[in-house]
């Protein structure tokens, strides 16, 4: 029974920490489902999320993503199911990317403390690719959008790239920062 809470909890985690991501996003750069954001911190939260769960959280980061997906953001174009889809792809474009690279043997993901930051930047660059290509597919095909490949693309890939590095890199500085004052203040 424990670990049924343990995994509710964390998935509850998951689902918060992106929905969050997406609310600062929202309210600090905006978004548009057709050129995308400079600044998409939710890709930075997936990747986040699954590097600390694993993929026991993939329910909540999908929940998460419909959710920001269809309802904060309205990127369904007036069509439901083209929205979800995309949102799941948005889902999904970390675990492939984390998938790939492990197949390749560059990396595991399984044992953070090897894990060096080069690693976690080749990881959010590789993500984003693949996050751009596949909504670009998804919108394409969709014919719900009106949308210029290169700005999509190009928006797309800034956006994933540096939501990403922002996120990461905020949560490795600001984090270990409050676990120690947190640890101060007990003594």
């Amino acid at each position: 029974m424990d670990s049924y809470k343990l995994l509710f909890t964390n998935n509850l985690i998951a689902f918060l920490a992106i929905f969050l991501a997406s609310v600062a996003m929202k309210y600090l750069s905006g978004f548009d489902a057709e050129i995308g954001s400079y600044l998409y911190l939710p890709i930075g939260a997936k990747i986040l999320v699954f590097l600390l769960f694993g993929r026991q959280v993939l329910p909540g980061v999908m929940a998460s993503c419909i959710f920001c997906g269809v309802i904060l953001f309205g990127s369904w174009g007036g069509n439901f199911v083209w929205g979800a889809v995309g949102a799941l792809m948005g889902a999904l474009a970390p675990l492939i990317s984390m998938w790939f690279i492990q197949k390749l043997k560059m990396i595991d993901f399984s044992n953070l403390k090897d894990i060096d930051f080069r690693h976690i930047l080749f990881l959010i660059f590789f993500t984003a690719i693949i996050h751009a290509l596949s909504r670009f597919v998804i919108y394409a095909k969709s014919e719900v959008f009106s949308i210029s490949p290169i700005d999509f693309l190009s928006h797309y890939l800034v956006g994933d790239m540096l939501g990403g590095i922002v996120v990461i890199w905020t949560v490795l500085k600001i984090l270990p920062l409050f676990v120690s004052a947190t640890n101060l203040s007990k003594v």
